[in-house]
């Protein structure tokens, strides 16, 4: 199937005009010569005609060649299967699946077993075992990217330890901006950890001056069940900066509030962690 086809399908599965779905991207003639095959349209305003209509990209060039569609589900399952090992801390999965691709000739071979590579050490805690190349080349595959998708958006929530402040700003503002209006409820975990993250980093470093947009961004966000801890996290960041910046004490009193209630959800050692915090940057 040409692109030109494949947009008006979708587009017709969305009940849109040409007009409509041409969005700010396009103007509604040009659009209307690329689904006839008239007109060739760039791969930059092909994501973002995509992104403007929240198409995935991935789903997207799947269907306009049914080898890649092949290749992609079976990375789809892998990925799956990676992410899932290393969620659970499953460190034995990780080297089984790090085998089982070794040993295999997928054409994304060298890219799965640098994920698998970095998922372990993050485990480990020990990154001795990733050289310096794959180390620079994961950092700069995430640095570069203009537009993010999901796959990549997660692989910096977990690597957001390797980079420096500097690059985390400016990494973190895109995929924000990007993603803040997002409804996927995976991917708003992913950005509120990244919030969180960075505000982390901010207080550490001293940089207050770079939490506004971190703390106005997770705000807004709407709260729902499955993103409430990220949510009360944010309240103690809010109830820290408030508390230097105006050194009322009802401000720490809201801070050790969060601290009580994550001890009160069975997450003592996080409640913990956060005690420590508290104490090293007020």
């Amino acid at each position: 199937m040409e692109i030109g086809e494949l947009l008006k399908k979708y587009r017709l599965m969305h009940a849109a005009t040409k007009k409509a779905w041409a969005k700010n991207v396009l103007s509604p003639s040009f659009y209307a010569r690329v689904e006839k095959g008239l007109n060739r349209i760039s791969a930059d305003d092909l994501i973002n005609l995509l992104h403007a209509n929240k198409i995935s990209v991935i789903e997207f060039f799947e269907q306009l060649n049914p080898h890649d569609h092949l290749i992609s589900s079976e990375d789809r399952a892998l990925r799956l299967a990676a992410n899932k090992a290393y969620y659970n801390g499953k460190r034995a999965d990780l080297l089984k699946l790090y085998n089982q691709v070794a040993k295999g000739d997928s054409p994304n071979k060298e890219e799965h077993l640098m994920l698998l590579n970095i998922y372990i050490a993050i485990i480990d805690d020990d990154y001795s075992s990733i050289d310096a190349a794959t180390l620079e080349k994961m950092k700069n595959r995430i640095f570069v990217a203009d537009i993010f998708d999901a796959d990549t958006l997660k692989l910096y929530c977990n690597c957001i330890s390797f980079y420096n402040l500097d690059e985390n700003l400016v990494i973190s503002k895109r995929a924000v901006t990007q993603f803040k209006n997002n409804n996927s409820i995976s991917i708003q975990k992913n950005i509120l950890g990244i919030i969180i993250n960075i505000l982390i980093f901010c207080f550490k470093e001293k940089r207050y001056q770079e939490v506004d947009f971190y703390i106005n961004s997770a705000e807004e966000i709407a709260t729902i069940p499955e993103i409430y801890f990220y949510k009360t996290l944010l309240l103690f960041f809010k109830g820290l900066l408030q508390y230097k910046e105006k050194s009322e004490e009802h401000y720490l009193d809201q801070c050790h509030d969060v601290i009580r209630n994550i001890a009160l959800a069975g997450m003592t050692e996080y409640s913990n962690e956060l005690k420590d915090f508290l104490i090293e940057n007020k």
